[in-house]
């Protein structure tokens, strides 16, 4: 979303293409509100694994509609539009800020940022000009994740450890809880980035 990086990809193992895969549709989802070619994919996406992670997968990817008519795959793209806007860029007060300095200090623009945008200009990313959005939107946070894994570089641990660990159990929290009024789907999309990051989190501990 905001970062930019040239390093050729690198052929994965197939359970680091899975870890890959899932940071690209968190990025996604929070990016910015799902389309209609988006919202399809997910439907189809549902797996047969029955562990816990597979299952809160399969939650989300039943969370889309199952409209078959062009008029309500339309309806449901425009309903989770809607409920993005009011979730994440409403008017007035924002009900779940998708920012990590938010999370860990109070305040935006903090010094988690200025650390943040430190590591990612050692690791040779670089801001695109066209986006306005500070670097610690979980959205872009995701995607950097998944370009080190897709390069297979060995600083996703150390980035994970210093700039999601802190934070995603209360994003997560934040977006998945009542206060929030959100809708089924980014509901079961705050639940299966919990699960799927608190893997993470265990794989990545020393």
């Amino acid at each position: 979303m905001s970062q930019q990086k040239t390093n050729l990809a690198v052929a994965l193992d197939p359970e680091d293409q899975v870890r890959a895969d899932c940071y690209r549709v968190l990025a996604r989802i929070f990016a910015a509100p799902p389309d209609a070619e988006f919202l399809r994919s997910l439907q189809q996406s549902a797996s047969g694994s029955e562990d816990a992670l597979g299952q809160l997968w399969n939650t989300l990817c039943s969370k889309v509609g199952g409209g078959d008519t062009a008029t309500q795959s339309a309806n449901e793209v425009g309903h989770i539009a809607e409920q993005y806007a009011e979730l994440f860029t409403g008017i007035g007060e924002v009900r779940v800020l998708p920012y990590g300095s938010w999370y860990q200090t109070g305040s935006l623009m903090d010094f988690p940022l200025a650390r943040l945008r430190t590591d990612l200009t050692k690791l040779g990313f670089a801001r695109e000009a066209e986006v306005k959005e500070p670097e610690d939107h979980i959205a872009a946070l995701m995607e950097v994740m998944a370009l080190l894994i897709a390069e297979d570089n060995p600083a996703q641990a150390e980035f994970f450890t210093r700039h999601i660990a802190p934070w995603y159990l209360k994003f997560c929290a934040r977006l998945a809880g009542e206060d929030a009024v959100a809708s089924e789907f980014y509901r079961a999309a705050a639940n299966f980035a919990c699960g799927f990051l608190d893997g993470e989190a265990e794989l990545m501990a020393p």
